[in-house]
């Protein structure tokens, strides 16, 4: 029993329902529980990664976002994606690398 990894984080969800649960009846009312999704989702993300800013790349036709803490392992980052993209279409590798155009 000791040997199963723990969850580390709050699921999302978990988070929500108690985030939702916890608002005014006004509130409730005066927004659609799909839109307080939305928002709660963007806040949710931003917050749990606030060491690190968000990055999105154009590689080809694929849009790579990725959290790091700098441009340089942004990019690193999102060459793995790349590649773990590729490697699961079954797409080789370009030979001289992804050429990655940062999204602003």
């Amino acid at each position: 029993m000791l040997d199963r990894p723990q969850p580390k984080t709050v699921a999302f969800e978990v988070a929500f329902n108690d985030w939702w649960r916890s608002q005014p009846g006004s509130f409730r009312d005066g927004i659609s529980p799909s839109a307080a999704r939305a928002c709660f989702r963007a806040g949710y993300t931003a917050g749990k990664n606030a060491t690190e800013r968000r990055f999105v790349f154009r590689a080809g036709r694929m849009r790579i976002t990725v959290w790091a803490t700098g441009p340089t392992a942004a990019k690193a980052k999102a060459e793995m994606e790349a590649d773990f993209r590729a490697a699961k279409k079954g797409r080789p590798v370009p030979k001289t690398g992804w050429q990655l155009q940062e999204v602003t």
